[in-house]
């Protein structure tokens, strides 16, 4: 009788566990073996997966406002991130797996992320190791440092 119940409870887990998925990532070329795990993990648990494309907001160089070259480089990052969410959710019907894409320009990643994963109700984060092209090595440990410490899910990393 044990054996049974048991058996039942964790198969109702397995069919429980991981029903939203985020990939949080801060680089523009999508990693192609986060997102491979990613599908797995989502084939496996029948999750749904939201790819959020996180981009650091620069600081304006007058301080309130942002010059033309500043609001044309931040036109151009917008369009490469799209491209690579395109991308993905071509590669999402491929695995025929429900997505979900986003792409925002944010000040505070860590802060960012952490509201987000409480406000949609995330139960797995998946981020990827790599430092973005744009943010100091030790910068980026200490907004991935922050999103350990302050998100209440469990979270992935890969390199």
């Amino acid at each position: 009788m044990t054996l049974i119940l048991n058996t039942i409870f964790t198969q109702k887990i397995k069919e429980n566990m991981f029903q939203n998925i985020l990939i949080c990532s801060f680089v523009l070329k999508n990693s192609q073996y986060v997102i491979g795990i990613t599908f797995e993990l989502a084939k496996k648990f029948n999750s749904n997966i939201i790819f959020l494309k996180c981009l650091h907001e620069g600081h304006p160089t007058f301080g309130l406002f942002q010059t033309k070259s500043e609001k044309k480089k931040q036109n151009e990052l917008a369009k490469e991130a799209q491209l690579a969410l395109q991308e993905f959710e071509e590669m999402a019907k491929y695995y025929n797996i429900s997505v979900k894409t986003e792409n925002v320009f944010v000040d505070s990643l860590s802060e960012f992320v952490a509201i987000y994963v409480q406000k949609n109700n995330i139960e797995l984060l998946v981020v990827n190791s790599t430092p973005p092209s744009d943010i100091d090595i030790h910068n980026y440990k200490d907004i991935v440092n922050h999103i350990y410490k302050n998100i209440e899910c469990p979270i992935l990393t890969l390199k």
